[in-house]
């Protein structure tokens, strides 16, 4: 009797266990991943980074308001501007309390594939892993970034109209419940996208907009754009109490045109490829149509939007245009644009639904104004009629809940890449990071070039010729659903001129200055208290000057390696052959980096003059690059052609052959004649190898060197050659 009381009980227990696995099983299938809260990520402008002590090495908290709650989220953060990495040493989330304080109780790190550091690379995105925390409706959220590396540069990547407060700490205070003495912008950096995971009879509605959305006016972190009124709404209603909304409004900007802030040109990134997107709201249209849109184009680009996420099975609602008599926006002509498109949005079919901004908000007296008791300029709403607006919309149209299973392919950004030294080819970096699957997961990313594949995972690397490619993503998900999307990727020859900027013409107050992490390991750099912010320099003591040749006639541009930590010491002047000096200013960058000259020159084939004068000091010259291209540059480059690394001379006879290059493992070498002598240096001309070679074939491991640009020295019966390789 004891044996079958034990068997059953144990029985018993199984059973249970099954069971709660089978339930466990079939919760986690129940639940998908919706957006909560979102800002449209954008570069700041010289005219908005962060206050002293800026970001880099310090610590920065940031308020959002989400819209729905969840017991588990994730954040997304963006580096998609800036052209150089951005280092988050720690994150936490903490409920927010007044000003910058947090429920310390409530702080929770977050991590990156399972660490609390995480590096943001050039124009890329980066989401932390899922993490429980209890983030009720509505909650106002603290997020702590303690920063290394970050440039306050004009291309950081940020959310300028905040209409809130965030705080800046010198030093780690990633823990602190209180931010006393912090220095306080009315910006966003960095932070893009809160997901929660929840229920499958959730879904979130991304809203596209202009300043109105964006919530010109307000202030203070009262967290009252319309959008939050509607959230709020929507939250307070069992029918739609699964709604989050997402605020993805750019004051300033337009519908149409192909200006990375507009309507169009972002749809994809700031509103597709949101998580758990079930409807989009249009709001688009009045800075058009002041720029002179006609009705036609404004409505054209919302119909390339409309199929757009109507092959996602995603609903389009289109909002009427507000009045703006009173406002420099009005014209009579400019009135007949907005009631032509307003009718466009009301006609059945066009959108899915509309909601009419318009009717609620204009004056019943003169419907080509905003009631006076709602206006802030004729234009916007002030804290009432946003509040209007918000309550306005019909929560009828969020209630039916479509099976929305959609996948989505994004490849990145085209690129513009040079092959360092005409090797032949050169290795890139693929980023499929905006790639998405309704309420779910990517499983597999595969990238191919004429139907073969080269690459796979979210960013991989791969090598390619010289020459245009088009690239191809393909993306999965556990239900074998897939998407594709294509990426340009143009690999141009290195036909540019490289100038070393020690290696020039340097005058008497100029110093030559050393930095391991400047090319060659040397910069120069204007005496300290020298200052010329209003008339260019005229002195040879005071001026940089390289002469170099051009190839053939052309435009180029002027691109130089620069490191100017902060305003006080970012301008320089600039001087091409006997032009006058035009300023250069305002040009950010905390660590080195490259920056474009604003204009470009037209310059005839033979020899020219470049000359630099100092306007600020502190500013710090490492290296220049003229050339008649308009790629990017993101490391050192070339090693450049004003600076002999060694007294070297080409006169070995015969061919030495080198490959692969680049190289990953094993360099194989080929000489036309034995013994030899071979070394390898690094860009600076630093000797990092040497051995006495008996063959004239051996091979040389590169397995432990770093990813970069080296150079071999070759040395043969008192002849030598230097040739550059490339370590993937």
């Amino acid at each position: 009797m004891k044996v079958e009381i034990i068997t059953h009980r144990l029985y018993s227990v199984l059973l249970l266990l099954i069971l709660s696995l089978i339930a466990e099983n079939i919760y986690s299938q129940s639940e998908i991943w919706v957006g909560s809260w979102s800002c449209a990520p954008y570069a700041a402008g010289s005219n908005n980074i962060p206050p002293a002590p800026f970001l880099a090495n310090n610590t920065l908290r940031q308020i959002v308001r989400v819209s729905i709650g969840g017991n588990k989220l994730r954040l997304k953060f963006s580096n998609k501007t800036c052209s150089t990495p951005v280092t988050m040493n720690s994150v936490n989330i903490a409920a927010a309390k007044i000003g910058s304080s947090v429920d310390a109780a409530t702080i929770t790190t977050l991590k990156f594939n399972r660490s609390e550091s995480v590096t943001m690379s050039a124009f890329s995105t980066i989401t932390s892993d899922p993490v429980d925390f209890d983030l009720t409706d509505g909650m106002r959220l603290a997020i702590t970034i303690y920063y290394g590396q970050a440039s306050s540069s004009a291309d950081m990547t940020s959310h300028v109209a905040s209409r809130t407060d965030s705080y800046i700490l010198a030093g780690d205070h990633a823990t602190s419940a209180d931010f006393v003495g912090s220095v306080i912008t009315a910006h966003w950096f960095h932070i893009n996208t809160i997901d929660v995971l929840t229920t499958t009879n959730a879904g979130c509605v991304a809203v596209l907009g202009n300043s109105i959305t964006d919530g010109y006016g307000l202030s203070g972190g009262l967290q009252n754009r319309w959008t939050d009124i509607f959230s709020h709404q929507l939250l307070n209603d069992t029918r739609t109490e699964k709604i989050g909304v997402l605020n993805l409004g750019i004051g300033g900007t337009n519908l149409t045109g192909s200006n990375q802030t507009t309507g169009s040109s972002r749809f994809n990134d700031d509103i597709l490829s949101q998580t758990g997107l079930r409807w989009v709201v249009i709001f688009y249209g009045t800075n058009d149509i002041a720029g002179g849109a006609s009705a036609k184009t404004i409505t054209d680009a919302y119909k390339s939007l409309i199929d757009k996420a109507h092959e996602m099975n995603i609903k389009v609602y289109g909002a009427t245009i507000t009045p703006f008599k009173g406002h420099t926006h009005y014209s009579d002509a400019n009135e007949i644009v907005r009631n032509t498109v307003n009718e466009w949005i009301r006609t059945a079919d066009n959108f899915d639904a509309f909601i009419d901004f318009d009717k609620a908000i204009r004056d019943p007296n003169d419907i080509t104004k905003l009631q006076a008791k709602y206006s802030n300029d004729w234009l916007h709403p002030n804290v009432a009629g946003y509040e209007l607006l918000g309550k306005s919309v019909s929560l009828d149209l969020f209630t039916d809940i479509v099976n929305n299973q959609t996948i989505f392919a994004n490849a990145g950004v085209d690129q513009v890449l040079i092959d360092h030294g005409n090797k032949g080819s050169c290795t890139i970096k693929l980023n499929g990071t905006g790639s998405s699957v309704f309420g779910g997961n990517i499983e597999s990313y595969v990238w191919s070039k004429d139907g073969s594949q080269i690459a796979t995972g979210e960013t991989p690397t791969a090598t390619l010729t010289t020459g245009t490619h088009t690239i191809t993503l393909t993306v999965s998900d556990k239900a074998g659903n897939t998407d594709y999307d294509e990426v340009i990727v143009n690999i141009e020859e290195d036909s540019g001129v490289w100038l070393e900027a020690e290696c020039g013409t340097v005058g008497s107050l100029w110093n030559i200055e050393t930095d391991d992490l400047a090319a060659k390991g040397k910069y120069v750099t204007i005496k300290a208290g020298n200052n010329s912010t209003s008339i260019a320099p005229s002195n040879s003591s005071d001026l940089l000057s390289y002469t170099f040749d051009i190839e053939k006639d052309g435009t180029y541009n002027l691109s130089t390696r620069l490191l100017c930590p902060t305003a006080n010491d970012d301008s320089f002047w600039i001087k091409m052959d006997n032009d006058a000096f035009v300023m250069w200013n305002g040009i950010l960058a905390t660590t080195w980096q490259w920056h474009r000259f604003t204009s470009g020159f037209s310059l005839s084939k033979g020899t020219h003059t470049l000359t630099i004068g100092y306007r600020e000091d502190g500013a710090k010259l490492d290296k220049i690059w003229i050339a008649n291209s308009n790629a990017d540059l993101l490391d050192e480059g070339t090693p450049a052609a004003n600076c002999n690394i060694s007294t070297i001379s080409d006169t070995i006879t015969g061919d030495v052959i080198i490959n692969p290059n680049p190289v990953k493992n094993e360099l194989n070498i080929t000489l036309p004649d034995s013994p030899a002598m071979v070394s390898i240096l690094n860009s600076n001309g630093n000797e990092l190898f040497k051995q006495h070679v008996q063959n004239t074939n051996f091979t040389i491991s590169m397995a432990n060197y770093t990813q970069g640009i080296y150079l071999i020295k070759i040395t043969i019966k008192n002849n030598s050659i230097v040739k550059t390789i490339v370590k993937e």
